[in-house]
């Protein structure tokens, strides 16, 4: 396809509406709900401290870095759409039977299996993506969809502390359970697979020379990549023990992660106009920064109003973002062997997933949450220094290798 034959950016969107986009609303909308009623159940009814909170939510993460691998070797033998549907349903049991437990142990137990399917699920459709979105609109697309994550997180937020409050936790999970799975109903209507926008390998390589020929590529992005998802993923630990901190019921602590969740939505569009115009590097600096800037305020807030401020800081700095990390490891990912490579990746990236909330457990049950907050702002500007004089800009880097090729 030449360049005055390109896809128009829309026409790529739209093939991506009924087996990315929606599924991905109903999806994240229970993932907000967890944000909101997890910590507030293993804390006030399970009784755990900070740091056990912690390692209950960081399970998750545990979860979804020992599957990324073993995820991308399965994709690279068959299609995205039944992984997708089998990784929903894997999600949606482990969260009902949740609500059903206050054993510890049961819950880890649990919380893995839930960052198992998570990780079929969010590496399914990050496959899918990479080969559906060409690199010209691929930060516009990727933008959408953390955008569309980020409607999903907000009604949860919301809807997760209003349901915990009159129903109590059991209800409110199943409910969670029921919303996940019913992102598996817009899989099974699509009758028309995407189509990659790029010639698809036919010569599979196996998982050692596909994770062999990028090792230092990928130890180098995944340094910048752990760093960023440990704050992000801090964060949502980090708000509602912050509410717990200040007296608040479920629903007022869900309006609360509710307010940072609508910032988040307000620049996801400039996102990915700036990342497909300038460079991923424009949107990853200002907004990594300004979540930085919102966590260190977080850390000084004496109350609701203080807070409230810096949520929505904070979430201001990570709409800008959106998208970015996406966008950037399918900008690395090789043509040959894309599944592995974002496997590999992304048992890098999953780690930041238990670093994050793991740091923020240990850190308020020893120093306090305000040190906890300052901590993760810190590590915000780090990981920015890591992406940027690290990994550097990716929008034409697979051009670019071919052209040395």
């Amino acid at each position: 396809m030449t360049v005055g034959e390109q896809e128009s950016t829309s026409a790529v969107i739209g093939r991506l509406l009924l087996p990315i986009y929606f599924p991905s609303l109903l999806v994240q909308t229970g993932v907000g709900m967890l944000f909101t009623v997890l910590p507030l159940y293993l804390r006030d009814e399970v009784k755990l401290s900070f740091t056990m909170v912690a390692v209950v939510i960081a399970a998750g993460g545990l979860g979804g870095m020992i599957s990324q691998i073993p995820a991308g070797v399965l994709l690279s033998r068959t299609s995205e759409r039944p992984v997708m549907v089998a990784a929903l349903g894997l999600v949606a049991v482990s969260t009902a039977l949740v609500g059903s437990t206050g054993l510890a142990i049961a819950l880890i137990v649990l919380r893995l299996a839930w960052g198992v399917g998570s990780t079929g699920w969010l590496l399914s459709r990050q496959t899918l993506m990479t080969r559906a979105s060409p690199p010209y609109a691929r930060g516009r697309a990727m933008s959408l969809f953390g955008g569309i994550q980020r409607v999903g997180v907000l009604t949860g937020a919301v809807l997760g502390g209003f349901l915990l409050d009159r129903t109590g936790s059991g209800p409110t999970f199943m409910v969670v359970a029921a919303i996940t799975l019913a992102g598996v109903v817009p899989l099974i209507f699509d009758r028309n697979p995407l189509t990659s926008s790029a010639p698809i390998a036919t010569d599979r390589p196996n998982l050692a020379k596909a994770v062999g020929a990028h090792r230092q590529l990928l130890l180098v992005a995944g340094t910048g990549q752990i760093t960023i998802i440990a704050v992000r993923t801090g964060r949502h630990v980090l708000l509602p023990l912050v509410g717990i901190g200040l007296g608040l019921n479920a629903t007022e602590i869900g309006f609360l992660v509710g307010i940072g969740s609508f910032a988040d939505l307000i620049l996801f569009p400039l996102a990915g106009w700036i990342m497909d115009a300038y460079g991923r590097l424009f949107a990853i600096v200002p907004g990594f920064c300004l979540l930085g800037v919102g966590l260190l305020l977080l850390s000084v807030a004496d109350g609701y109003a203080g807070v409230a401020v810096a949520a929505t800081v904070i979430g201001l700095g990570n709409s800008i973002g959106a998208g970015t990390m996406l966008t950037m490891a399918s900008d690395l990912a090789p043509a040959e062997g894309a599944s592995q490579f974002l496997g590999a990746l992304g048992t890098i990236r999953e780690a930041g997933k238990i670093a994050g909330p793991l740091t923020v457990g240990w850190l308020a049950d020893v120093a306090g949450l305000p040190t906890a907050a300052a901590v993760l702002g810190v590590l915000a500007f780090i990981a920015t220094g890591l992406i940027v004089f690290g990994i550097g800009e990716t929008r034409d880097y697979q051009a670019t290798q071919q052209a040395m090729a």
